[in-house]
């Protein structure tokens, strides 16, 4: 009997081998086989032998680094779908990390060279490594010494929905709200006096943005960026929402719902935010204040990783930008593609070919 379902899970679909035994049920056409306790216990058994396989492979490096090359995604499938077997399966994930170079490190050797006061395993899910390594979401952790785990497998979202912990270390993504750094108290206090010193324009912003955002808040996690884009504990991440957005028989409504849930957080140390919060306390109905916070959000969106809803608004705002840095005036920029138009001429003898094509009609 072949591609027997009952004994081996999906994930394990790459492993090929003969099952022998006297004890299998048949049904009456002794074609199938029967559901028992004993095609239990033989899945079981062979899904063990199968992680046993598994260890033997990872003892030598490079023949795993063949082997999970191969036959990684099956893995995190199997994260996925067998609660039974998840944590014996993480022991065999392998990613590169912000301090791993070009090769890769296990979960557990992540663990063994955590900080003292390190409580949590932080990770980035994305569409490469170049775009996860120079995210504005790991400036501050990379800045404070941790390490951070690149997750570029389009799986790895669904993976790591699942795998909540490992060795007792909660698994935290630098990209949704909530992230929470150890801190001095000089830290803290000054996150607080910065929280109260631009609460105005977070509320000014949170206005003008409306309902494209949750809210505006200050945040502790950029350095060199003034702004992101953070998602909720259960909306989607920006990775999640592209490969949503790519699935043909996707759920609209789950969609909307899902992607809505946005957060803009704000640099209060960078120059443009300081000089955005002077512009809007010495005028809130500034139309330039609101023209750059729609631009600073958009191109927040761009970073952060996720897409423009409306790209053709997004570069009208920056040819703006762009006439407004060059000291161009709006209506000498139209007046001269207006003048520029060329002129259209008739042509000699083209009144009698229309005749005469109306006479072959």
């Amino acid at each position: 009997m072949e591609n027997c379902d009952e004994l081996m899970p999906d994930y394990l679909n790459f492993i090929k081998g003969v099952v022998d035994s006297e004890d299998l049920p048949l049904n009456i056409s002794r074609e199938t086989l029967q559901q028992s306790k004993i095609l239990k216990v033989i899945r079981k058994n062979l899904i063990k032998k199968c992680m046993e396989l598994f260890n033997e492979i990872a003892e030598d490096k490079d023949n795993f680094k063949k082997f999970y090359e191969q036959f990684g995604k099956n893995i995190k499938l199997g994260i996925h779908e067998d609660s039974t077997n998840r944590k014996k399966l993480a022991e065999f994930l392998r990613y590169q990390t912000s301090t791993s170079g070009d090769e890769t490190s296990s979960l557990q050797e992540y663990v063994s060279r955590m900080k003292e006061n390190q409580t949590s395993i932080y990770y980035i899910t994305g569409e490469s490594r170049e775009a996860v390594a120079n995210s504005a979401f790991v400036e501050r952790v990379k800045k404070r010494g941790f390490e951070v785990i690149y997750m570029i497998d389009p799986i790895d979202e669904y993976c790591v929905q699942q795998l909540k912990e490992f060795d007792g270390k909660k698994l935290v993504s630098v990209t949704r709200e909530g992230l929470e750094l150890p801190e001095s108290e000089d830290e803290k206090k000054k996150f607080e006096e910065d929280k109260v010193k631009f609460e105005k324009l977070c509320k000014v912003m949170k206005d003008i943005l409306d309902k494209k955002v949750q809210k505006v808040s200050v945040s502790n996690r950029l350095v060199s960026s003034p702004c992101c884009i953070v998602t909720s504990e259960y909306g989607w991440s920006a990775n999640m929402e592209r490969i949503m957005k790519a699935q043909a028989l996707r759920d609209s409504s789950t969609m909307g719902y899902m992607a809505s849930k946005k957060n803009l957080e704000i640099n209060p140390d960078h120059s443009i935010m300081k000089a955005l919060r002077e512009r809007v306390e010495a005028d809130q109905d500034d139309k330039t204040a609101r023209d750059l916070v729609v631009l600073l959000f958009e191109t927040a969106l761009l970073t952060s990783g996720f897409s423009l809803e409306e790209p053709g608004s997004h570069a009208n705002r920056i040819f703006r930008m762009i006439k407004l840095g060059l000291d161009i005036d709006e209506a000498d920029a139209v007046e001269e593609s207006t003048s520029a138009a060329p002129a259209v001429t008739k042509v000699e003898g083209a009144e009698e070919d229309e005749s005469r094509m109306e006479e072959v009609d």
